[in-house]
């Protein structure tokens, strides 16, 4: 079975975009809020306020849930999903774009796949295996969906200069979570996969197709592997700034990371572990509701 089912899908235009829904929303006398350059994306919209507020960041007006830091140029937005899954990062993406943003960083959880990635690490998406559905409306089939090189690389860079602990490495990124099985896990951890979540691979083929700039960095909420879920443990949040889990039971076997990195992604380095501010912060948009 093809998909998508029509052959000639990627050459045509879309009968639907942003800018009628936009115009439609005008002609209602609802206002349209000009999007900053650049956004963070959260996916649930009680930690991007609580984001905001920590940050100093003031709500745009008539917009719901995107809040601004920072002024011209260089302001940096906080805006909240509606929703999870690629869906949802497609039509935030796709809206935003249309009212100015030029750059996405999505921020969420993600399942480790690999042991030595234990719950509350932070992982920076070098890319991510296609297995979700929305990414093939926008681009013909491949394996993988790459985050942009310069702005992965400017991330890496800006983590590094915080003395901010993070890993590198593949995801996978598949929209039935109740439908994972142990042969895919085997086989996506064959090919140097190191989380699973619902999400990467939409925002960076969107991103692209629309000539903007998309990266991903996720958290470790959760442990996936032969021996089935472990979830993350009972505190009320996952702290970035802290790297050692509270998961009982011996620890799998370590396993190599593969060839995550190519050209498109360089390698960053990988587990060097700091105690600071900047982790603590940032951590705050990830915390997971009590």
């Amino acid at each position: 079975m093809r998909f998508p089912h029509h052959p000639a899908k990627h050459a045509r235009p879309a009968l639907f975009t942003p800018q009628p829904f936009l115009a439609y929303r005008r002609r209602l006398g609802a206002p349209i809020a000009r999007a900053p350059p650049q956004i963070v994306l959260g996916f649930a919209p009680n930690r991007v306020r609580r984001a905001a507020a920590r940050l100093g960041a003031r709500p745009i007006p008539d917009a719901t849930d995107l809040f601004v830091s920072g002024r011209g140029p260089a302001a940096i937005g906080l805006a909240a999903t509606r929703g999870v899954g690629g869906p949802a990062l497609a039509i935030a993406v796709e809206e935003l774009a249309a009212i100015g943003a030029r750059r996405f960083l999505s921020v969420g959880f993600a399942g480790s796949l690999a042991a030595e990635l234990e719950v509350g690490t932070t992982v920076l998406c070098s890319r991510a295996l296609r297995d979700e559905g929305t990414s093939f409306h926008y681009a013909r089939p491949s394996t993988w969906a790459w985050p942009t090189r310069e702005l992965y690389l400017r991330l890496a860079d800006r983590l590094r200069r915080l003395r901010v602990p993070f890993a590198v490495g593949s995801s996978w990124t598949v929209d039935a979570p109740y439908r994972e099985t142990i042969a895919e896990v085997r086989s996506v951890r064959a090919r140097g996969v190191r989380t699973v979540e619902m999400e990467a691979s939409a925002p960076f083929t969107v991103a692209r197709v629309r000539g903007r700039q998309s990266a991903a960095l996720l958290t470790v909420s959760d442990l996936l592997d032969e021996r089935g879920w472990t979830p993350r443990p009972t505190t009320r949040s996952i702290d970035c700034s802290r790297s050692r889990s509270r998961r009982s039971g011996p620890s799998a076997p370590r396993r190599r990371r593969g060839p995550g990195a190519s050209a498109h992604a360089p390698r960053a380095p990988e587990g060097a572990r700091f105690n600071s501010a900047a982790a603590r912060s940032r951590a705050t948009l990830l915390r997971r509701s009590s």
